[in-house]
């Protein structure tokens, strides 16, 4: 019986002038389904665009999409046949089927599988489909009559003159609301402040609406467009299904989105209160860590310097824990293109971020250790300076010729850190510089120019007074060491330079040569090394002497000429 349904449907003529999609034929009566064609569900009957009726059920081996396909293929071709002059649909019994035709055409074939898919009797759902079929014939026809196709000529002429109206009112519309954003800019600074931070500047936020009321003609130009095309194509009979389908394209997406949107919303609530929960959570941590920098909570083992830094880890946690909970509930999460993008953002993070994780590593090490902070005057190898940035990458050194120095975090843990402030303000830094004295300078005398010439050196501090250490007996002068606190490490280049001005100037105006590095001289004949407005008044440099040996000779030479003689 279910083959005998399936010849009524699909008639052999049929096969042979056209197979359906998903139907092969081995022979001209046995058309043979194809099994990847199959499905389940309703199908509709379409007809220029526009749904006639549902097929809801197969029939023997023909899906119920299959089956709509042929029926308006049917109807098709009794809309083109001009010898039908009537399109009356009668419904004819046969075998336990109703078969509906169109004069001798047959349309379609109304199984009892229709009927109890239906819950209804079957001829009462052949009477159903034959009004429903005989209606979407005349109407067909109707559109091929030369009165409407001229009608409808006249309605797309009109539609015509609306768009290009449409389309000139969008340019005008554009052009005001851009004269109106320049006039705006003219008269102000038009820049998005707040309080006394300007946030986006007039250009970039002139830019911004420039971008915006293009994108907005765009798409209403777009929009327009797409409803004169329907709008046209839908009155003729060749464009209606193309009609139909471009106002697909329009509501689709926004459909499409809409539902997707709607069907998110739980999730998105979700996702909204582990945000909302993560933020409240940073700012109660930033305002406890606030107070611990501000000296308003003290912990034993805890310095307020590591307030700042603390707070940023932690914050990170805070975010890297809510992305975490709220991941499953992120949309497209579940897709395999996101598990993907994420498996290769991963791969290439790992491959990528070693020297980075490393340098983080070590800023987070060089921060709990308290080597130094901002602003501390430092030697971190050979770089000398005060520090200006350190982040959990790189630190940042300003030298005192101006020099910013960034040198990354594992390269400063690897290397000695020499902090010159750390003690500066409680102990006091020690400057120290050496000179050599011959041995001909008293050594006590040599202490107390030192030390005076200390006292007198700006920024060096009175108590505790400095002191002088001997470091060395040379070979042919003796290393003092004088050394001297003081407040101000920044300083500390000033200081020296004129700290060892005034050990010059003390030496000098005792009479008192520096024997530095090394120093020779033939003392007859040589000035004193000291400049010459410090010498003694009066002063002049020895001359050679010259004494006369022959008188001490002469003696010797008779006694020798005597006996040369004797």
């Amino acid at each position: 019986m279910a083959v005998l349904v399936a010849g009524l449907c699909l008639p052999v003529p049929a096969v042979l002038a056209g197979q359906a999609p998903g139907v092969t034929a081995t022979s001209a009566q046995t058309p043979v389904p194809d099994p990847e064609a199959q499905g389940d569900g309703v199908a509709p009957v379409l007809l220029g665009g526009d749904t006639v009726i549902w097929v809801t059920s197969g029939a023997g081996p023909y899906t119920p999409q299959f089956r709509a396909d042929r029926i308006g293929q049917r109807l098709q071709e009794a809309i083109r046949d001009r010898t039908l002059q009537n399109p009356t649909v009668t419904v004819t019994e046969n075998q336990g089927s109703s078969e509906l035709r169109a004069g001798s055409r047959l349309l379609m074939v109304v199984t009892p599988l229709d009927a109890a898919s239906l819950g209804a009797p079957r001829p009462a759902v052949a009477e159903q489909y034959a009004r429903e079929l005989e209606s979407a014939i005349r109407a067909e026809r109707r559109r091929y009559a030369p009165a409407t196709l001229i009608r409808s000529g006249i309605y797309g002429f009109l539609a015509t003159l609306a768009l290009a109206a449409v389309l000139w009112l969008i340019q005008r519309l554009v052009r005001a609301i851009q004269n109106g954003v320049e006039g705006w800019r003219a008269r102000g600074p038009g820049a998005l402040r707040v309080q006394q931070a300007e946030i986006i500047s007039a250009d970039r936020l002139g830019g911004a609406v420039k971008r915006a009321i293009s994108i907005g003609r765009f798409v209403l130009v777009v929009l327009a467009i797409d409803l004169y095309l329907t709008y046209v194509l839908g009155q003729f009979p060749w464009t209606r299904a193309a009609s139909a389908r471009l106002l697909g394209y329009a509501i689709s997406p926004i459909r499409v989105a809409a539902a997707a949107v709607a069907g998110y919303l739980p999730k998105l609530l979700f996702v909204v209160v582990i945000t909302a929960i993560i933020y409240w959570a940073i700012r109660l941590v930033g305002f406890f860590f606030q107070q611990i920098e501000h000296g308003r909570i003290v912990f034993a083992n805890f310095p307020a310097e590591w307030a700042p830094p603390t707070n940023k880890i932690v914050r990170v946690l805070l975010i890297a824990f809510g992305v975490v909970v709220a991941f499953p509930y992120l949309p497209a999460s579940d897709s395999p293109a996101f598990a993907g993008v994420s498996v290769f953002m991963g791969v290439l993070f790992s491959l990528a971020s070693s020297s980075a994780l490393s340098n983080m590593i070590a800023g987070i090490v060089l921060t709990y250790t308290g080597a130094f902070r901002l602003g501390d005057r430092v030697k971190v190898g050979d770089s000398f300076g005060d520090i200006i940035d350190a982040s959990l990458l790189a630190t940042r050194v300003r030298t005192i010729k101006n020099e910013d120095i960034t040198i990354p975090n594992s390269v400063v843990l690897g290397s000695s850190v020499v902090n010159y402030s750390r003690a500066a303000n409680t102990l006091g830094l020690i400057l120290h510089t050496s000179v050599t004295i011959g041995y001909d300078a008293p050594w006590r005398k040599v202490h107390d120019l030192l030390i005076a010439a200390a006292l007198e050196t700006p920024g060096v501090l009175q108590e505790p007074r400095p002191f002088v250490w001997q470091t060395a007996l040379n070979d042919f002068y003796v290393t003092y060491e004088i050394n001297a606190y003081t407040h101000s490490p920044r300083d500390m280049i000033d200081i020296y330079a004129a700290l060892h001005a005034r050990i010059q100037d003390a030496f000098h105006a005792a009479g008192v040569e520096i024997m530095s590095p090394h120093y020779t001289a033939l003392r007859d004949g040589n000035a004193i090394e000291i400049p010459e407005p410090s010498r003694p008044p009066g002063y002049r440099a020895p001359a050679f002497r010259v004494e006369d040996t022959t008188s001490r000779l002469e003696p010797s030479r008779d006694g020798a000429a005597a006996a040369r003689l004797g």
